[in-house]
């Protein structure tokens, strides 16, 4: 489920990109071959970019698109590789968690003072949460990992580290 959820949040934000590039061909030729600049392409294409890196964020880490400094663990031992990473899942994690709820309370306090765009003057509260719903997906998929990496540490004959037991399994 967390899979197909941050493969589809991140085909939007392929589709966003078509639609971004889609908005600044239409801006650049009214702009330079009209002389009718549309004023609503900035505001939409900001928001939409947002949208692309969020929304993204939880199909890169599923996919091991995030970096891993291995060059600095690589000598360790692979259980002590093991439990630095169950640390570092559980601090990003709790991270996530904190940026999650303070965009969530920046997009709630929008909707309850009834904030609305520059130009289009639409509800600013719908783009601003896709911030935090993109941390939360990316939280979630964390969250499943640090999982599959504690049952990797303490299940009887597994080598104590999620990633390469992931990798051997593809």
């Amino acid at each position: 489920m967390i899979d197909g959820t941050s493969k589809a949040a991140s085909f939007l934000g392929g589709v966003a990109t078509f639609v971004i590039m889609a908005l600044i061909a239409f801006d650049v030729l009214m702009r330079y071959f009209l002389n009718e600049p549309q004023l609503f392409v900035d505001e939409v294409v900001s928001f939409l970019q947002v949208l692309v890196v969020f929304w993204g964020l939880a199909h890169t880490f599923r996919g091991g698109g995030h970096i891993r400094v291995d060059l600095v663990t690589s000598h360790l031992p692979r259980r002590v590789r093991g439990w630095l990473r169950v640390v570092t899942l559980t601090v990003g994690i709790a991270l996530l968690g904190v940026v999650a709820w303070v965009t969530w309370q920046s997009a709630w306090t929008a909707y309850r003072y009834g904030r609305v765009s520059a130009v289009m003057l639409y509800p600013i509260w719908l783009p601003m949460l896709l911030i935090p719903t993109g941390i939360a997906l990316m939280g979630v998929a964390m969250s499943a990992t640090l999982v599959r990496q504690v049952r990797a540490m303490v299940s009887p004959g597994a080598t104590g580290d999620e990633v390469e037991d992931q990798g051997r399994a593809a």
